[in-house]
């Protein structure tokens, strides 16, 4: 049976059937709840999410990185027509592989970097998987519900997600943490408890991407799971009124 088609944690269930899995997850609820806070972004700026997902990649997944990505030559522009022309016959010339500017790829080498010498940071993935899956049968809700983790430590009880942003002081001093992130907390937590029947301490780490590419690490509060458990609440109660997943 395809692990899609069943309820557990996944240590090795590629993305793409994860997101085959017909099941409620976190970002879904953020889009449900009616004047809510998160605001749905009609445009998604595809370079800062092409950058992201190359340094999670980078980090969590170092092997899968440097069989998926490559740096374009310094001189490569995609300035004006023949930039662009110049880029597209690159990327045809390596159509395996996502081309990644020189200057991206040179200030992900950095981050890694200043993440592989960061004390807190080595000893929160000193042990663990990354990219977990998770698909379980609410027990309260009764939804087919799913998460995919950066990290889990099952031993210690620890989750910890990586946030790329351009302002570190703004992302990560906010006291209690964003209402998206909360929720973001409350949900994976709430997913490893329905299957395993164990709490778990949650971790961000705030990463900046620009120089001199400072990290911060915070730790979820009982306030901000309760926070975000009641943000999930509001969204399952407009999923029920509405019938819709």
């Amino acid at each position: 049976m395809n692990q899609a088609d069943t309820f557990g944690v996944f240590h090795n269930l590629p993305f793409d059937e994860y997101q085959q899995i017909p099941a409620l997850n976190q970002s879904k609820i953020k889009q449900i709840i009616p004047n809510g806070y998160t605001q749905v972004k009609t445009y998604i700026n595809s370079q800062a999410l092409k950058f992201g997902n190359a340094g999670h990649c980078m980090l969590l997944e170092p092997e899968k990185f440097e069989n998926l990505y490559l740096s374009a030559p310094k001189n490569l522009s995609q300035r004006g027509k023949k930039g662009k022309n110049s880029w597209r016959e690159f990327c045809e010339l390596h159509s395996g592989k996502i081309v990644l500017s020189f200057s991206d790829w040179a200030r992900l080498q950095k981050i890694k970097k200043c993440f592989q010498i960061h004390p807190q940071v080595q000893q929160l993935f000193s042990n663990g998987n990354s990219e977990v899956s998770l698909h379980w049968k609410d027990s309260e809700y009764g939804l087919n519900c799913k998460a995919r983790l950066d990290w889990l430590d099952s031993d210690s009880r620890k989750i910890v997600d990586l946030k790329f942003t351009k302002n570190i002081i703004k992302a990560a001093s906010i006291k209690p943490i964003k209402n998206e992130f909360s929720l973001q907390a409350g949900w994976y937590t709430r997913g490893i408890y329905q299957l395993t029947n164990k709490t778990t301490d949650f971790f961000f780490i705030f990463i900046e991407k620009f120089a001199p590419h400072s990290i911060k690490i915070v730790k979820v509060c009982n306030e901000d799971f309760i926070k975000g458990q009641d943000q999930i609440e509001q969204g399952i109660k407009n999923i029920n009124q509405t019938k819709t997943i």
